[in-house]
């Protein structure tokens, strides 16, 4: 099922190991949907792991499982070797600290009776960080950081701010807490170009300083490119390709939906238009009932009759690309 497989794990020294994650979902006719269908993956002090996909292929739902909003139904989440599956809740709740994550949804993910000043200020002042002034000197200090003046936008309430200003909010929000690891879960989507350049600055910036993990959940390889050290390729809740950033644009073999998707990225001042080989205009199919076999089977142009009836693994290709397909060599 495009693809299981743990070839691509590194040994020992990950501040994030996932292994076998499953989340399943009922449907309002008692129905079981598998999201997310055994996903593997780490990583490391200082590193960012993006995963793109297309919409419906379980990037957010994994983004939810490894904080444990709710807890995966399935698999193992490692936080600095603490397996997080076997706290209670008390101990899950206290090491969540060291995991911050900012929501796709600014406004809704955002209190909207609090101020900014509060809303940045919250997790120091529920875990007794520091002083009062202490914490509003490191809430101002944040903010401009992100590209909002704390003196203009203190007092205000989400209301009062644009979509962009409320992501950046809760960026802030994260930040404050000085996390191990980052997870952002499609946060540039609601922003300007402009916007999302600074905000991708300000992590790597972040990043640098403070040895921060990443889980950058994204479907623009364009924005990927630009804040990833390694990339994990979802499709249908089960993972195609794992490669490092460097091995995207080279003249490599990618798994066939990993290539479809470099096709679908729009170029500027080129009048040469790849065509993509997968059948045009198909949709992913239904979760519900998800092909046998390779998932991606339906779509591919590669497609033999074994990949509807065994699951690929991922395979090491070279050092740095993993890729679950029965006919790439």
């Amino acid at each position: 099922m495009a693809g299981t497989g743990k070839a691509h794990l590194r040994d020992g020294g990950a501040r994030l190991t996932v292994k076998d994650l499953v989340v399943e979902f009922r449907t309002k006719g008692d129905q079981r949907v598998q999201a997310v269908s055994g996903v593997s993956f780490d990583v490391l002090p200082g590193e960012t792991l993006s995963i793109v996909g297309e919409s419906g292929c379980g990037k957010s739902s994994v983004a939810r499982a490894v904080m444990h909003l709710p807890a995966p139904t399935d698999g193992a989440v490692q936080l600095n070797a603490l397996d997080l599956g076997s706290l209670d809740k008390k101990a899950l709740r206290r090491s969540r600290v060291a995991m911050q994550i900012v929501f796709q949804d600014p406004v809704a993910s955002l209190n909207p009776r609090r101020k900014v000043k509060d809303l940045v200020q919250e997790g120091a002042s529920i875990w007794g960080r520091g002083t009062a002034k202490s914490r509003d000197r490191d809430a101002r200090e944040v903010l401009d950081a992100v590209g909002l003046d704390p003196d203009v936008v203190w007092n205000r309430r989400p209301h009062e701010l644009s979509g962009g200003q409320c992501q950046r909010v809760s960026i802030a929000r994260a930040l404050v807490m000085e996390p191990d690891l980052l997870i952002c879960d499609e946060i540039l989507s609601s922003l300007d170009v402009s916007i999302q350049a600074q905000m991708l600055n300000l992590l790597r910036e972040t990043k640098a300083q403070r040895q921060l993990s990443m889980l950058f959940i994204a479907h623009d390889l364009a924005v990927v490119k630009n804040i990833s050290d390694r990339i994990l390729v979802m499709y249908l809740g089960k993972v195609c390709e794992v490669l490092d950033v460097e091995a995207l644009d080279r003249p490599a073999t990618h798994h066939p939906y990993t290539q479809l998707l470099l096709e679908s990225v729009p170029t500027v001042g080129s009048s040469r238009v790849v065509p993509s080989k997968a059948p045009a205009g198909q949709d992913l199919p239904s979760p519900l009932n998800p092909p046998s076999g390779c998932r991606f089977r339906t779509r591919c142009p590669l497609a033999t009759p074994r990949c509807a009836v065994e699951e690929p693994r991922l395979e090491r290709k070279s050092d740095d690309q993993f890729i679950a397909c029965h006919e790439v060599a």
